[in-house]
Protein backbone atom coordinates (compact mmCIF):
# COMPACT_ATOMS: atom_id res chain seq x y z
CA UNK A 1 0.00 0.00 0.00
CA UNK A 2 1.48 3.34 -0.59
CA UNK A 3 0.13 6.66 1.29
CA UNK A 4 -2.40 7.45 -1.00
CA UNK A 5 -4.03 4.20 -0.67
CA UNK A 6 -3.69 3.18 2.40
CA UNK A 7 -6.56 3.82 4.75
CA UNK A 8 -6.22 6.29 7.48
CA UNK A 9 -5.98 4.77 11.27
CA UNK A 10 -6.49 6.39 14.65
CA UNK A 11 -4.85 3.63 17.32
CA UNK A 12 -6.32 4.15 20.62
CA UNK A 13 -4.29 3.23 23.57
CA UNK A 14 -5.37 3.38 27.23
CA UNK A 15 -3.24 3.59 30.25
CA UNK A 16 -3.21 3.16 34.08
CA UNK A 17 -0.04 3.78 35.81
CA UNK A 18 2.34 2.23 33.83
CA UNK A 19 4.37 5.15 32.16
CA UNK A 20 7.40 3.19 31.24
CA UNK A 21 5.30 0.39 29.44
CA UNK A 22 3.52 3.39 27.91
CA UNK A 23 6.92 5.11 26.81
CA UNK A 24 7.64 1.15 25.14
CA UNK A 25 4.45 1.19 23.50
CA UNK A 26 4.87 4.76 21.76
CA UNK A 27 8.61 3.75 21.13
CA UNK A 28 7.46 0.65 19.10
CA UNK A 29 4.77 2.66 17.52
CA UNK A 30 6.98 5.16 16.06
CA UNK A 31 8.86 2.10 14.24
CA UNK A 32 5.70 0.59 12.02
CA UNK A 33 6.26 0.97 8.84
CA UNK A 34 2.69 1.66 8.10
CA UNK A 35 1.79 3.39 4.73
CA UNK A 36 -1.33 5.35 5.39
CA UNK A 37 -1.97 8.68 8.04
CA UNK A 38 -1.63 7.46 11.63
CA UNK A 39 -2.80 9.55 15.05
CA UNK A 40 -2.57 8.39 18.06
CA UNK A 41 -5.38 8.74 21.11
CA UNK A 42 -3.97 8.13 24.64
CA UNK A 43 -6.08 7.93 27.67
CA UNK A 44 -4.97 8.45 31.08
CA UNK A 45 -7.58 6.24 33.50
CA UNK A 46 -5.44 8.06 36.82
CA UNK A 47 -7.07 11.27 37.17
CA UNK A 48 -5.01 12.08 40.35
CA UNK A 49 -0.84 11.28 39.14
CA UNK A 50 -1.81 11.29 34.88
CA UNK A 51 1.62 9.75 34.58
CA UNK A 52 0.47 8.52 31.32
CA UNK A 53 -0.41 11.93 30.58
CA UNK A 54 3.24 13.58 31.35
CA UNK A 55 4.87 10.74 29.38
CA UNK A 56 2.65 11.87 25.83
CA UNK A 57 3.86 15.54 27.28
CA UNK A 58 7.39 14.59 26.69
CA UNK A 59 6.96 12.51 23.65
CA UNK A 60 4.47 14.44 21.79
CA UNK A 61 7.35 17.42 20.24
CA UNK A 62 9.21 15.13 18.29
CA UNK A 63 6.92 12.57 17.67
CA UNK A 64 6.64 11.07 14.32
CA UNK A 65 2.72 10.72 14.36
CA UNK A 66 0.29 13.04 15.74
CA UNK A 67 -0.72 12.17 19.42
CA UNK A 68 -3.10 13.61 22.17
CA UNK A 69 -3.89 12.63 25.64
CA UNK A 70 -6.73 12.81 27.52
CA UNK A 71 -8.17 12.06 30.96
CA UNK A 72 -10.80 9.69 31.96
CA UNK A 73 -11.51 10.58 35.65
CA UNK A 74 -13.76 7.42 36.27
CA UNK A 75 -12.04 4.48 37.20
CA UNK A 76 -12.15 1.44 35.66
CA UNK A 77 -10.73 0.59 32.11
CA UNK A 78 -13.81 0.57 29.81
CA UNK A 79 -14.53 3.82 30.53
CA UNK A 80 -10.94 4.53 29.47
CA UNK A 81 -11.77 2.55 26.07
CA UNK A 82 -14.61 3.89 25.58
CA UNK A 83 -13.66 7.74 25.84
CA UNK A 84 -11.14 6.64 23.36
CA UNK A 85 -13.01 5.26 20.65
CA UNK A 86 -15.39 8.48 20.77
CA UNK A 87 -12.63 10.60 20.12
CA UNK A 88 -11.46 8.60 17.50
CA UNK A 89 -14.72 8.01 15.94
CA UNK A 90 -15.27 12.05 16.79
CA UNK A 91 -11.68 13.27 14.74
CA UNK A 92 -11.82 15.08 11.87
CA UNK A 93 -11.36 14.25 9.46
CA UNK A 94 -12.69 11.28 11.28
CA UNK A 95 -10.45 7.79 10.51
CA UNK A 96 -11.58 4.87 7.97
CA UNK A 97 -10.87 2.61 11.00
CA UNK A 98 -9.89 2.74 14.66
CA UNK A 99 -6.71 0.76 16.42
CA UNK A 100 -6.12 -0.53 19.87
CA UNK A 101 -3.25 -1.31 21.50
CA UNK A 102 -2.81 -1.99 25.78
CA UNK A 103 0.24 0.26 27.68
CA UNK A 104 1.53 -3.10 28.02
CA UNK A 105 1.84 -4.08 24.74
CA UNK A 106 4.83 -3.48 22.26
CA UNK A 107 3.72 -3.87 17.85
CA UNK A 108 5.64 -5.79 15.89
CA UNK A 109 6.81 -2.86 12.74
CA UNK A 110 4.32 -4.68 10.44
CA UNK A 111 1.37 -4.80 12.82
CA UNK A 112 -0.85 -2.31 11.28
CA UNK A 113 0.25 -2.72 7.64
CA UNK A 114 -0.99 -6.05 8.15
CA UNK A 115 -4.19 -5.57 10.23
CA UNK A 116 -5.37 -3.48 7.41
CA UNK A 117 -3.91 -5.77 4.88
CA UNK A 118 -6.06 -8.51 6.17
CA UNK A 119 -9.43 -6.37 6.90
CA UNK A 120 -9.38 -4.92 3.24
CA UNK A 121 -8.46 -7.96 1.42
CA UNK A 122 -11.29 -10.40 3.16
CA UNK A 123 -13.52 -7.08 3.16
CA UNK A 124 -14.08 -7.28 7.13
CA UNK A 125 -14.95 -5.24 9.78
CA UNK A 126 -13.40 -6.27 12.54
CA UNK A 127 -9.63 -8.35 12.74
CA UNK A 128 -7.41 -9.09 15.39
CA UNK A 129 -4.16 -11.23 15.60
CA UNK A 130 -1.83 -12.60 18.57
CA UNK A 131 -0.17 -11.36 21.35
CA UNK A 132 2.27 -13.21 22.44
CA UNK A 133 4.11 -12.87 25.92
CA UNK A 134 7.79 -11.82 26.98
CA UNK A 135 8.68 -12.71 30.00
CA UNK A 136 10.99 -10.87 32.38
CA UNK A 137 12.17 -13.68 33.99
CA UNK A 138 11.98 -16.58 30.44
CA UNK A 139 13.93 -19.31 32.65
CA UNK A 140 11.13 -19.24 34.61
CA UNK A 141 9.43 -22.83 34.50
CA UNK A 142 5.97 -21.03 33.81
CA UNK A 143 7.45 -19.45 31.19
CA UNK A 144 8.80 -22.16 29.50
CA UNK A 145 5.74 -24.13 29.72
CA UNK A 146 3.56 -22.72 27.28
CA UNK A 147 1.04 -21.96 29.31
CA UNK A 148 0.56 -18.38 28.06
CA UNK A 149 0.99 -19.02 24.83
CA UNK A 150 -2.20 -17.27 22.64
CA UNK A 151 -5.08 -19.03 20.72
CA UNK A 152 -3.86 -18.52 17.07
CA UNK A 153 -6.10 -19.21 14.27
CA UNK A 154 -5.09 -19.07 10.37
CA UNK A 155 -5.12 -15.54 8.33
CA UNK A 156 -8.72 -15.45 7.18
CA UNK A 157 -12.05 -14.95 8.09
CA UNK A 158 -13.19 -15.94 11.69
CA UNK A 159 -16.53 -16.41 13.39
CA UNK A 160 -15.73 -14.00 16.26
CA UNK A 161 -12.00 -12.47 18.01
CA UNK A 162 -12.30 -12.00 21.76
CA UNK A 163 -10.09 -9.58 22.99
CA UNK A 164 -8.57 -5.98 22.29
CA UNK A 165 -5.48 -6.38 23.02
CA UNK A 166 -4.52 -6.33 19.15
CA UNK A 167 -7.54 -5.30 17.39
CA UNK A 168 -8.66 -2.75 14.32
CA UNK A 169 -12.18 -1.74 13.59
CA UNK A 170 -14.04 0.04 11.03
CA UNK A 171 -14.78 3.59 12.30
CA UNK A 172 -18.40 3.15 10.45
CA UNK A 173 -18.88 0.13 12.63
CA UNK A 174 -17.73 1.42 16.27
CA UNK A 175 -20.18 4.58 15.52
CA UNK A 176 -22.92 2.17 16.32
CA UNK A 177 -21.76 0.84 19.39
CA UNK A 178 -20.60 4.58 20.89
CA UNK A 179 -23.51 4.74 23.69
CA UNK A 180 -21.32 2.02 25.26
CA UNK A 181 -19.18 -0.25 23.39
CA UNK A 182 -17.37 -1.99 26.45
CA UNK A 183 -20.64 -2.06 28.98
CA UNK A 184 -19.05 -1.10 32.65
CA UNK A 185 -20.54 -3.82 34.38
CA UNK A 186 -16.84 -5.42 33.47
CA UNK A 187 -14.81 -2.55 34.08
CA UNK A 188 -12.92 -4.12 37.23
CA UNK A 189 -13.52 -7.59 36.01
CA UNK A 190 -12.11 -7.94 32.55
CA UNK A 191 -14.54 -9.27 29.54
CA UNK A 192 -16.24 -6.37 28.28
CA UNK A 193 -14.13 -6.71 25.13
CA UNK A 194 -15.64 -10.49 24.67
CA UNK A 195 -19.47 -9.31 25.40
CA UNK A 196 -18.90 -6.83 22.79
CA UNK A 197 -17.34 -9.12 20.24
CA UNK A 198 -20.91 -11.11 20.74
CA UNK A 199 -22.98 -8.31 20.32
CA UNK A 200 -21.40 -7.48 17.29
CA UNK A 201 -21.81 -11.27 15.97
CA UNK A 202 -24.95 -11.63 16.95
CA UNK A 203 -25.66 -8.27 14.92
CA UNK A 204 -24.18 -9.97 11.86
CA UNK A 205 -20.57 -7.84 11.61
CA UNK A 206 -17.52 -9.58 9.97
CA UNK A 207 -14.32 -11.10 11.70
CA UNK A 208 -11.17 -11.79 10.81
CA UNK A 209 -7.64 -12.87 12.07
CA UNK A 210 -4.27 -11.74 11.09
CA UNK A 211 -1.89 -14.07 12.30
CA UNK A 212 1.28 -12.42 11.46
CA UNK A 213 0.19 -9.25 12.53
CA UNK A 214 2.20 -9.59 16.00
CA UNK A 215 2.22 -8.15 19.65
CA UNK A 216 4.18 -8.90 22.20
CA UNK A 217 2.92 -8.03 25.78
CA UNK A 218 5.41 -7.27 28.90
CA UNK A 219 4.78 -10.19 31.64
CA UNK A 220 6.11 -9.35 34.81
CA UNK A 221 7.50 -11.69 37.40
CA UNK A 222 4.51 -10.55 39.51
CA UNK A 223 2.66 -12.76 36.41
CA UNK A 224 4.65 -15.49 36.55
CA UNK A 225 3.51 -17.36 39.45
CA UNK A 226 0.52 -20.27 39.71
CA UNK A 227 -1.87 -17.65 41.79
CA UNK A 228 -1.98 -15.61 39.12
CA UNK A 229 -2.41 -17.66 36.62
CA UNK A 230 -5.55 -19.58 38.33
CA UNK A 231 -6.56 -15.95 39.42
CA UNK A 232 -6.87 -15.16 35.58
CA UNK A 233 -8.67 -18.39 34.62
CA UNK A 234 -11.06 -18.39 37.41
CA UNK A 235 -12.16 -14.52 36.20
CA UNK A 236 -11.78 -16.32 32.65
CA UNK A 237 -14.22 -18.77 33.91
CA UNK A 238 -16.43 -16.47 35.11
CA UNK A 239 -16.80 -13.69 32.23
CA UNK A 240 -17.64 -16.66 29.94
CA UNK A 241 -20.74 -17.63 31.87
CA UNK A 242 -21.63 -13.86 32.26
CA UNK A 243 -21.59 -13.49 28.26
CA UNK A 244 -23.39 -16.96 27.77
CA UNK A 245 -25.86 -15.89 29.92
CA UNK A 246 -26.80 -12.64 28.58
CA UNK A 247 -26.61 -14.08 24.66
CA UNK A 248 -28.38 -17.66 25.60
CA UNK A 249 -30.58 -17.12 28.66
CA UNK A 250 -32.68 -20.13 28.17
CA UNK A 251 -33.02 -22.96 30.33
CA UNK A 252 -31.35 -25.34 27.79
CA UNK A 253 -28.56 -22.60 27.93
CA UNK A 254 -28.21 -22.43 31.39
CA UNK A 255 -28.20 -26.24 31.25
CA UNK A 256 -25.07 -25.67 28.51
CA UNK A 257 -23.36 -23.37 31.14
CA UNK A 258 -23.67 -25.48 34.07
CA UNK A 259 -22.44 -28.88 31.89
CA UNK A 260 -19.55 -26.99 30.94
CA UNK A 261 -18.57 -25.72 34.40
CA UNK A 262 -18.79 -28.72 36.29
CA UNK A 263 -17.44 -30.93 33.15
CA UNK A 264 -13.88 -28.82 33.51
CA UNK A 265 -14.07 -29.12 37.28
CA UNK A 266 -14.48 -32.79 36.67
CA UNK A 267 -11.59 -33.16 33.86
CA UNK A 268 -8.92 -31.27 35.80
CA UNK A 269 -9.56 -33.59 38.86
CA UNK A 270 -10.36 -36.78 36.98
CA UNK A 271 -6.74 -35.82 34.71
CA UNK A 272 -4.86 -34.63 37.78
CA UNK A 273 -3.28 -37.97 38.59
CA UNK A 274 -2.03 -38.60 35.00
CA UNK A 275 -1.41 -34.80 34.38
CA UNK A 276 1.66 -35.34 37.37
CA UNK A 277 3.73 -37.51 35.02
CA UNK A 278 3.89 -34.19 32.71
CA UNK A 279 5.84 -32.43 35.49
CA UNK A 280 4.64 -29.22 36.85
CA UNK A 281 3.41 -27.90 33.32
CA UNK A 282 0.85 -31.04 33.46
CA UNK A 283 -0.61 -30.58 36.92
CA UNK A 284 -0.95 -26.68 36.16
CA UNK A 285 -2.78 -27.64 32.86
CA UNK A 286 -5.30 -29.74 35.03
CA UNK A 287 -5.22 -27.03 37.76
CA UNK A 288 -6.17 -24.44 35.04
CA UNK A 289 -9.27 -26.51 34.07
CA UNK A 290 -10.66 -26.38 37.64
CA UNK A 291 -10.02 -23.13 37.96
CA UNK A 292 -11.92 -21.89 34.75
CA UNK A 293 -14.65 -24.04 35.71
CA UNK A 294 -14.67 -22.91 38.79
CA UNK A 295 -15.24 -19.31 37.63
CA UNK A 296 -17.76 -20.46 35.30
CA UNK A 297 -19.83 -21.63 38.54
CA UNK A 298 -19.10 -19.16 40.55
CA UNK A 299 -20.66 -16.53 38.02
CA UNK A 300 -23.91 -18.48 38.53
CA UNK A 301 -23.79 -17.28 41.72
CA UNK A 302 -22.93 -14.02 41.16
CA UNK A 303 -19.18 -14.60 42.38
CA UNK A 304 -16.99 -12.63 40.44
CA UNK A 305 -13.17 -11.85 40.77
CA UNK A 306 -12.41 -8.02 39.57
CA UNK A 307 -8.95 -8.42 38.73
CA UNK A 308 -8.43 -4.39 37.44
CA UNK A 309 -9.82 -2.79 40.88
Amino acid sequence: MTEGSAPSVCLCVPTFRRPAGLRKLLAHIEQLNYAGKLSIVVVDNDAEARAGTTVVEEMAPTFRFPIQSYVEPRRGHTYAYNQAFAIACHSTPAPDYVAVLDDDEYPDANWLTELVRVAREYNVEIVGGPVFPVFDNPDHWLAKSGLYAPHRYATGRVSMIYGTGSMLIRRTTLEHYLDEPFQHDYAFTGGGDEEFFYRCRRDGRSFAWADEAHVFETTPQSRTTVGYLLRRMFRKGTGATRVERKFAGTIPGAVRRWCKGLGLIGSGALFLPIAAFGGRPGIMRSLILAARGSGRIAAEFGILYEEYR
